[in-house]
C-alpha cells in the first residue's frame, strides 16, 4: 500500500504544464532574494536561511561547501524542482514561479558534480538536456567546443555518433 501511495503522489510543480510565461529571450541574470527553504519531507530542518545572491549574465558561479550545506538545493530551486518557503528566485528579473517550467529548464545548463552518461551516442548525450525541441548538430558541436571536448570527439572513429556505454 505504501508503494501505491507513492505512485499516486502528485508533484507540487507540474513540469508538463503549459502555463507560465515564455519570454522571447533569456539573458542569464539570476537573483535569489532572502531565500528560505526546507524540504517537504523534513519541514523542521532548514536547508537555506535567508540566502541572497546575484549572478549577472556571463559570470561564473561555483557553489562550494561541505556536504549537506545546500549547494544542490540552490540548483534545484533554479530548476524549479522546488519553490522556496520564503523569498524569491528571479531570472532576468522575472519570478521563477511565473515562468513556464519547460521553458525555464530549457534555458539552464547545469553541470553537476556527478555527470551522468546514457547508453546512446555522444550527440544524443549532449542534446539530452533540451527535450523541448530537436537540437541541431551545429548546436551540439558548439556545446562540445564550449566544453573543450570537441577535439577529443573528433579523434573517435564515429565522432559524434560514437556510442557511449554504461559509465562512459
Amino acid at each position: 500500500s505504501h508503494l501505491f501511495r507513492l505512485f499516486e503522489r502528485q508533484p507540487l510543480i507540474d513540469s508538463h504544464s503549459e502555463e507560465g510565461l515564455r519570454p522571447d529571450k533569456f539573458e542569464g541574470n539570476v537573483t535569489l532574494n532572502d531565500v528560505v527553504f526546507r524540504y517537504p519531507t523534513r519541514p523542521n530542518v532548514p536547508v537555506l536561511q535567508g540566502l541572497s545572491l546575484e549572478v549577472k549574465k556571463g559570470q561564473t558561479l561555483a557553489l562550494v561547501g561541505s556536504s549537506g550545506c545546500g549547494k544542490s538545493t540552490v540548483v534545484q530551486l533554479l530548476e524549479r524542482f522546488y519553490d522556496p518557503v520564503f523569498g524569491t528566485v528571479l531570472l532576468d528579473g522575472q519570478e521563477a514561479k511565473k515562468l513556464n517550467v519547460q521553458w525555464l529548464r530549457a534555458q539552464l545548463g547545469i553541470v553537476s558534480q556527478e555527470p551522468i552518461l546514457f547508453d546512446c551516442s555522444i550527440a544524443e548525450n549532449i542534446a539530452y538536456g533540451d527535450n523541448s525541441r530537436i537540437v541541431t548538430l551545429e548546436e551540439i558541436v558548439w556545446a562540445a567546443k564550449e566544453a573543450n571536448i570537441h577535439p577529443f570527439i573528433e579523434t573517435l572513429p564515429h565522432k559524434y555518433e560514437t556510442r557511449v556505454e554504461d559509465k562512459g
